[in-house]
């Protein structure tokens, strides 16, 4: 488990705990965060990652999942809330005691959206939330189908019309496809990388070891 004994030792040293690991399975490391706004029902933005490490094959895969989700809509609270206080914003621990982190970004949102041109161009915006997703594997195990067997949620891809090319008999090392979605936009990215994509250098960091990774990257906009 190489991979994440490494971020475990990392985050060891910032004190920021370690990643989960049973006696005998996978190992996990997940954090999140966000950025709250007065008067909403969702944070302006927030993030979710999960990372898992296990034993595949005569190797190790990696596979990491993330959600990404910025909600505009969230701001327009702060354009009908009252205005705060026309003072400077306090800097470092001191400033996030005299003003905890929700109120000091409703009250940078409110004196960005009082600028004309700022509010003109931000109104578009403030109707959609925007969300990513994200999920790739990386393995070192000896696979046949090379990158393409890494390929996630290859059955609900195909039930959509997506046949994502073999990277190892030539396809594209990236592929996209996009279109409307109920309520606005979606686009579908796919990734696909081999061995004898890896810069020389990283590659020979492997060995003789094999390669691949493979992900998907998921980006909807949504009229709210």
């Amino acid at each position: 488990m190489g991979i994440l004994n490494r971020i475990r030792k990392g985050l060891e040293a910032l004190g920021a705990g370690a990643p989960r690991q049973d006696a005998q399975g996978p190992e996990e490391l997940s954090f999140s965060a966000e950025v709250p706004i007065a008067g909403a029902d969702a944070p302006l933005w927030r993030m979710n990652v999960q990372l898992v490490s296990e034993p595949h094959g005569d190797g190790e895969r990696l596979r990491l999942r993330a959600h990404l989700q910025t909600n505009f809509a969230a701001l327009r609270p702060a354009l009908t809330a009252p205005a705060a206080p026309a003072r400077a914003l306090p800097h470092g621990a001191r400033g996030g005691a005299v003003l905890r982190l929700t109120e000091r970004t409703t009250a940078l949102a409110q004196r960005a959206l009082a600028n004309p041109v700022v509010g003109f161009l931000a109104q578009p915006l403030l109707k959609h939330d925007f969300n990513t997703w994200i999920d790739l594997q990386a393995s070192t195990a000896s696979l046949d189908d090379g990158a393409h067997a890494l390929v996630p949620q290859s059955d609900k891809l195909t039930a959509l019309g997506i046949r994502p090319a073999r990277s190892k008999d030539g396809g594209p090392v990236a592929e996209s496809w996009a279109g409307e979605a109920p309520g606005g936009f979606a686009q579908v990215s796919i990734v696909q990388m081999d061995k004898s994509h890896l810069p020389s250098r990283l590659a020979s960091l492997l060995g003789d070891k094999p390669f691949q990774m493979a992900g998907t990257v998921i980006n909807t906009v949504q009229e709210k």
